[in-house]
This record gives C-alpha cells, sequence and structure tokens, in this order.
C-alpha cells in the first residue's frame, strides 16, 4: 500500500470535488482513485468524505487529514526539490487568501514583479469576505485584518488602515457635504453590519478630536462590496477603505467626506498555520508582503 499515493489521491479529491476529475487529473481509472479512497478510510477508522449528488466534501476529520496531506506532500516536494539543486528556483503553488478588494489594489500590485522573476510559482489567490479555515482549505497565507484569535495561527503584522467616509456627488448635491463630523447626524447611511453590535461610528480627527455618532439610513449590508456599491448609486455615505476607491475618487465617481477624519483603524497581519513549516517559495512571498507594506505609506507600518 502506498501511503504517500494515498494522500497524493485524496489531496486531489477533496481539492476537485469530485472523484472522476481526480481520476483524469491523476491519470487514473475512477475505480482506482473510489478504491484508494476506500483504502484510506478503512485504515484510518473514520470517514473522511460527505458523499451527496452535488459532489464529495469533506468531513471535519477530512478537513484536519487534507491539511496534513497537503503539508506533507509540500514538504516531500521541497526535500527533493533541494537534493536536486533545484533550491535556487522557486517553483509550485502558494495560497493566498484575502478580501477580494485588498487583493486586487494592494497584494496583487506589490507580488507582480516577483511573480514575473518567478514563473515557477502559481499563485491561488481565494478571495472570500469571511475568514476561511487555512488547513481545512489548504490556504499557506491568509492577510486579515483586525485582531486574531485563533492561537493556532503564527501572525506578522504588515501595518495598519484607516477608513474614511465616502459618498457619491449625487448624494452630496442632493444633501449637502457635511461641514463638520456632528452634521452627519442628519445623513444617509450605507450601513456594514457585520461585526457591529451598534450603529455607533466613532470619527478620529486631524487634530486629535473624537466624535461619536449614531449612524442611520436606508440601506444596510454584510459585504463591504454592498456598500460601496450603495454608497457609488447615492444612497448615503459609507465607510470605505481609501486604498479601495482610488480610481473611483480620481474618476468622480466618489467625493471623500470630512478628509482627515478617519474611522475604525485595524491591524493588517499576515497569518499561517502554525502547525506548518512555511516552504521556500511561500515565504519568499511573505518577504515581499513585509517589504512592501514597510514602504506603503498608507498601512503605516513602520
Amino acid at each position: 500500500m502506498d501511503r504517500l499515493q494515498q494522500l497524493s489521491v485524496f489531496r486531489r479529491v477533496v481539492e476537485t470535488g469530485n472523484i472522476t476529475r481526480a481520476a483524469r487529473d491523476l491519470a487514473m481509472s475512477q475505480p482506482s482513485v473510489s478504491r484508494i479512497i476506500g483504502e484510506l478510510e478503512g485504515r484510518l477508522g473514520v470517514p473522511l468524505l460527505l458523499r451527496s449528488p452535488r459532489g464529495l466534501t469533506a468531513t471535519e476529520a477530512g478537513q484536519l487529514f487534507h491539511g496534513e496531506a497537503v503539508r506533507i506532500l509540500e514538504q516531500l516536494d521541497e526535500a527533493e526539490a533541494t537534493v536536486r539543486g533545484a533550491q535556487a528556483s522557486l517553483v509550485g503553488p502558494v495560497r493566498i487568501a484575502c478580501v477580494g478588494a485588498f487583493f486586487n489594489q494592494v497584494v496583487l500590485p506589490w507580488l507582480q514583479d516577483f511573480l514575473l522573476a518567478h514563473p515557477g510559482i502559481q499563485l491561488d489567490a481565494r478571495l472570500d469576505p469571511r475568514p476561511v479555515d487555512l488547513v481545512g482549505e489548504g490556504i499557506d497565507l491568509a492577510i486579515r485584518f483586525g485582531p486574531i484569535r485563533e492561537q493556532s495561527l503564527i501572525v506578522r503584522r504588515l501595518g495598519r488602515i484607516d477608513f474614511a467616509l465616502f459618498a457619491s456627488p449625487a448624494y452630496l448635491e442632493r444633501a449637502g457635504m457635511p461641514a463638520m463630523p456632528e452634521a452627519l447626524a442628519e445623513h444617509a447611511f450605507c450601513r456594514l453590519t457585520t461585526g457591529r453590535a451598534t450603529n455607533l461610528l466613532t470619527l478620529d480627527g486631524p487634530d486629535g478630536r473624537t466624535v461619536t455618532i449614531e449612524t442611520h439610513g436606508p440601506f444596510a449590508a454584510d459585504s463591504v462590496d454592498s456598500t460601496h456599491a450603495a454608497a457609488r448609486a447615492g444612497l448615503g455615505i459609507a465607510l470605505l477603505a481609501p486604498w479601495g476607491v482610488i480610481d473611483e475618487v480620481a474618476a468622480g465617481l466618489l467625493v471623500p467626506v470630512l478628509p482627515g477624519w478617519r474611522a475604525e483603524p485595524r491591524d493588517v497581519h499576515a497569518a499561517w498555520p502554525g502547525s506548518h513549516s512555511l516552504p521556500r517559495r511561500v515565504r519568499a512571498v511573505l518577504d515581499i508582503l513585509v517589504e512592501k507594506a514597510a514602504a506603503e505609506p498608507g498601512l503605516r507600518a513602520r
């Protein structure tokens, strides 16, 4: 029984969610893949996959085993590359989980020169707005905002971002531009509900003054992409990350409200599973992120 083959087959089945596709990718027959998965589950004594008409998903035990399988197989690849003398080149996948807007506007520009210089790297971006299970999803690095409570993760702080207020020209023409923070109480907001227990918003001014107001408005959503779109549509003022609206501000589609006032600062972190040693290619990507963040004025990383 080839245990490494079992790991490779199980990994591909989890990542495709389908035995037929996994068999095609592995150049194996479908019965052979099914037999190997059955032997693996029998040897471990626990079900690793849930089968349904829609496909296959990993059980809780299967998610844990998948993460360990990825780690073992990638360490084997690293060892073989070292022996062959190929360690001078960086080769293989790097899976990054990040919020879509931050990845597109910030992370990808940071990495573009690195990726061009190392064509053997395959960057796989998982742009889910909610935190994902790094081990279960086989993620190498995650970019996260705010406090990280999982003690199983290793964390490297990249910097801090502040959020600011933006609205469309149409809304401001209709409702007027507030001259001071206290006037915001009379304005409509496109409110983000995720992680917020109240409608209170605290703003920090350039002169050190702090003002707290209660927000209200015709639109609320649990997605910043939705509040962003609502602000562009003229439904109200939205709290947005400045790096996510650079192009729209330049094009006149959004206008800063109370420039200089900021709200809800959050630390930005790179995080990875503490049980995993970082392959050299992942460490190289992390080093680029740290270097670029330190030089990014908008992150205040220093």
